[in-house]
């Protein structure tokens, strides 16, 4: 990185040096003077430092609107549906710590079609590029896979991945879910999975 010297530093400087010159030939073998000149001489070093910043470079912030936005929508599903959830939800972060995605998750506290339609809205209208949910799990019909294939439906251009089912909808992609996701070892390959579908979509 190159670093350019602060213009106003550099004229602050040029116009300080001249009359600090003179007052130091003035002021030699006069103490009271001397003593006088050195505390003008450190109000004047202070503004200077305060006008130019120091010279130091001011800190910047990430910039991460650009990165991809993965969102997990949760339901109050059964325990087998919350573990794949929680498990979700590592590889997620797991992800995120590449820098280069963002990972939200929102609440959808019901896994009813036509009343959980909003919040997978909600998740589009904050420009989640891929929606996460929890399947069927056990009996057909249970967890959020007819939730997601409305919304899919009602958003053909929006990317979903539905964790423990399958779909033939498009824009659906499926993880498999582990047989028994009570099990750490268990969580850990789904979190696995959930990290590396984000990582090669982005």
């Amino acid at each position: 990185m190159i670093h350019r010297r602060n213009p106003i530093s550099m004229r602050l400087t040029t116009i300080t040096a001249r009359p600090v010159h003179r007052l130091t030939g003035l002021v030699r073998g006069h103490p009271v003077v001397t003593a006088v000149t050195a505390a003008v001489l450190v109000v004047v070093l202070s503004l200077t430092a305060l006008l130019t910043g120091g010279g130091s470079t001011q800190p910047r912030a990430a910039n991460v609107s650009r990165n991809f936005r993965a969102c997990l929508l949760v339901s109050p599903a059964g325990a087998t549906d919350a573990r794949l959830s929680q498990a979700s939800w590592q590889g997620m972060q797991d992800a995120a710590r590449s820098g280069r995605v963002n990972a939200q998750r929102f609440p959808a506290p019901t896994i009813d079609v036509k009343a959980a339609l909003p919040y997978f809205n909600g998740a589009v209208q904050h420009h989640c590029e891929l929606i996460v949910t929890v399947g069927t799990v056990g009996t057909v019909g249970t967890g959020m896979k007819p939730a997601t294939e409305a919304a899919a439906r009602a958003n053909p251009h929006q990317e979903f991945v539905i964790i423990g089912a399958t779909s033939a909808r498009p824009r659906i992609s499926a993880i498999t879910a582990p047989d028994d996701p009570a099990k750490a070892q268990a969580g850990k390959k789904l979190a696995d999975k959930v990290s590396a579908f984000i990582a090669a979509r982005h």
